[in-house]
């Protein structure tokens, strides 16, 4: 799923070059290109898909050019994660009927990728079982984190598999500080990561039962020029997967499966930088000299030398035309500086 725009990590990330798309993780290879690579021992390449917008196509076919041009499924403009996905599953429910989908965004850093493929394969095993179920990749939370979901753990499937699987008893909305907290120490609360699996038939059907309307606009889409797909599915409402379709099944209709992932959904600035930090230091992108500096991200190019004396728990992310300086704590408020660009009409810094 590589739609998103990616703005929490601005500058780095623009409307045009989005974070999934940029090297963040790595100098060899971009979020997108990371992706790809994990997912590769679960499929060969003609059932590789990409669902992006219009906008990115370009960048998809540029960055992963051994993925065939018709696996990339183009939304006509971006309308949340249901619609998205009902695009993926209608798309290719058309081409298979018994297709089997495993989602996953493709702006995730991991550090151990073959949990996640050992994790997914167990999902798609208890696909093979109870086919109308909808599958959830859990993954064991490491902090008490606000700016993440929760699944709640029900009972334990007693079919042994390769991991332990669970009915998904509950979805929680990105907690306060105290229910995080609480959430932590509780050994059945997992982070949810959207990673899912399920059979693309259920999920068309589960489109006919709490959104309509989506499967509709989908069917009505088919065999029409783009400018009138984009109409139809233009007029679609913005909404989230979870809150439409997810969290209205029932427990018995839903499974996750704990996931051990050294992971971070790189949401913003500080949650890359506890990604690859060790203890108090500092990590640095580029050329940078440091003193008396401590538990900071200090992002650059090679081109450009990057000094800092004295600072501690400063983010800095130099760009060609922009810089950001930042606490640590407050980097995920960047879209206030965002709002401020946008009010002074400084379109190109977007």
């Amino acid at each position: 799923m590589a739609g998103g725009s990616g703005t929490r990590l601005w500058p780095l990330s623009r409307k045009a070059n989005p974070k999934q798309f940029q090297h963040l993780t790595s100098d060899e290879d971009t979020l997108i290109q990371e992706t790809y690579k994990r997912v590769c021992p679960l499929a060969d390449t003609e059932k590789i898909f990409v669902s992006t917008t219009t906008q990115y196509a370009d960048l998809v076919k540029k960055q992963l050019p051994d993925l065939p041009t018709k696996n990339i499924i183009i939304e006509p403009c971006g309308r949340d994660t249901a619609p998205a996905m009902g695009l993926v599953a209608h798309t290719i429910y058309k081409r298979d009927k018994n297709a089997v989908i495993t989602t996953t965004p493709s702006d995730h850093a991991i550090k151990n990728p073959e949990n996640y493929v050992c994790t997914v394969q167990t999902a798609l095993k208890v696909i093979e079982k109870y086919p109308e179920r909808f599958g959830l990749i859990g993954i064991n939370p490491t902090e008490a984190s606000t700016e993440l979901g929760y699944i709640q753990l029900g009972d334990e499937l007693n079919e042994k598999y390769r991991h332990k699987v669970f009915e998904a008893s509950a979805f929680k909305e990105k907690p306060d500080k105290k229910t995080a907290k609480e959430y932590l120490s509780n050994w059945s609360y997992l982070w949810n990561a959207a990673y899912f699996v399920f059979k693309a038939e259920t999920f068309i059907d589960m489109l006919k039962t709490h959104t309509p309307h989506i499967l509709s606009a989908l069917k009505q889409m088919d065999g029409v020029d783009e400018a009138k797909q984009y109409k139809i599915y233009n007029a679609l409402p913005r909404e989230p997967v979870d809150t439409v379709i997810l969290e209205k099944l029932s427990s018995k209709e839903r499974f996750v499966v704990p996931a051990d992932l050294m992971w971070s959904d790189v949401g913003n600035w500080r949650t890359l930088h506890d990604f690859y930090k060790n203890g108090n230091t500092n990590v640095s992108r580029g050329t940078v000299y440091t003193a008396d500096t401590k538990n900071c991200l200090l992002f650059g190019k090679k081109s450009k030398t990057i000094t800092t004396l004295g600072l501690k728990d400063i983010i800095v992310i130099d760009t060609d035309d922009a810089i950001l300086i930042a606490h640590r704590d407050e980097v995920h408020n960047v879209k206030k500086i965002i709002e401020k660009l946008k009010d002074a009409d400084k379109d190109e810094l977007l």
